[in-house]
């Protein structure tokens, strides 16, 4: 039964990629903008925008034989999570470092090794929780990795304040990076970025004389994104770079539209229950580990120009993975157990006064 619940919880934690195949992001670098696109495309729109907190001791929710990791965060961050606290899709931390995960077919991650093992959506808080850079993320990979035993394969694309922008991929068992030169096009879609870049050669604007195919298929979202990047000039990089984001949306199933300011560290986004475009400015939270843990609810309004955070409980965290569970189809059989242990994991992370 103990190895059965393990597994569950761990389906439970990745299952993001399982009917998530279609999400998007994108990177607008200027000389005046620093932008980050994402829409999260699932088959349910169910979130909390959550505040993690900095210097809070955590241990890695992960089974033997993986080595168990403890760190205490040195950063605070907002994510946006569906799977619960501590097991976000993305987000960003208070020194301006942004990740957001895909699905990615030809994801294998590595082999166990000496390195400490993560699940992925634990990696992306870990993340959050320890780089300040793109270069301090990328060279934790001598010290930790991506679990095989996670289930859901993806990739990620992250950039910090200082305009660094990186693919992070997991091919034939090593970490693949594409940044600087090596990252010419700054959209990632669910096909590896090396095959997205052979793909839009053919099209207008990057060489070839083809229009890009009016599809929703991952390769035409990627071209399609990359088209409207290299075309701005001149317009509110707010407004367009949700016209992006529509331009490359799956209608019903595009829940959540994110665009993250890196530069002014303001986070702007909507959802398909409510299209109005909601804002919060992460200079403005206490991220200090002795104030109240808070969420909202994705999909709430804001009142008075603001959005008005709630103190965080086990209960509105068991809700939403029940919710999760009870509307997606895969996960109605996942055991009491497993929905426990992840509900009540927050519980075991702990101020370190």
């Amino acid at each position: 039964m103990k190895k059965i619940i393990q597994h569950s919880i761990l389906l439970f934690l990745l299952f993001i990629g399982l009917n998530g195949k279609a999400c998007t992001t994108f990177c607008i670098n200027d000389s005046i903008n620093l932008i980050f696109g994402r829409n999260f495309d699932f088959s349910t729109g169910f979130g909390h925008v959550i505040i993690n907190k900095r210097n809070m001791k955590k241990s890695a929710l992960i089974q033997p034989p993986e080595k168990r990791i403890e760190w205490i965060s040195k950063y605070g961050s907002v994510t946006f999570n569906q799977s619960g606290r501590e097991f976000p899709y993305g987000g960003i931390n208070e020194k301006g470092l942004v990740i957001e995960q895909m699905w990615l077919d030809k994801t294998t991650y590595p082999e166990i090794d000496n390195r400490y093992g993560l699940t992925e959506l634990q990696w992306i808080q870990y993340q959050l929780d320890n780089s300040e850079t793109v270069d301090e993320l990328i060279a934790s990979d001598t010290l930790l990795r991506i679990s095989k035993l996670s289930v859901a394969p993806l990739h990620f694309l992250v950039c910090d304040r200082f305009g660094n922008i990186a693919t992070i991929e997991y091919l034939n068992g090593k970490m693949i990076c594409h940044t600087q030169s090596s990252l010419p096009i700054r959209v990632l879609a669910n096909d590896s970025y090396e095959s997205s870049i052979a793909y839009i050669k053919s099209f207008r604007d990057f060489g070839g004389t083809d229009s890009i195919p009016n599809t929703t298929r991952s390769l035409d979202r990627f071209a399609k994104a990359a088209s409207m990047i290299k075309q701005y000039e001149n317009r509110n990089v707010i407004d367009y770079s949700f016209d992006i984001l529509s331009s490359i949306s799956q209608g019903g199933a595009t829940h959540w539209s994110i665009v993250y300011d890196i530069k002014n560290m303001t986070v702007y986004y909507k959802t398909f229950k409510n299209k109005t475009i909601r804002q919060f400015n992460v200079s403005d939270i206490d991220f200090s580990c002795d104030s109240p843990s808070l969420y909202i609810d994705i999909d709430d309004s804001m009142a008075n120009d603001k959005l008005n955070f709630k103190i965080y409980s086990y209960k509105t965290n068991r809700e939403l993975i029940d919710n999760l569970c009870n509307n997606v189809r895969f996960l109605e059989t996942m055991p009491e157990e497993a929905r426990e242990i992840t509900a009540k994991y927050p519980e075991t992370t702990k101020c370190n006064k």
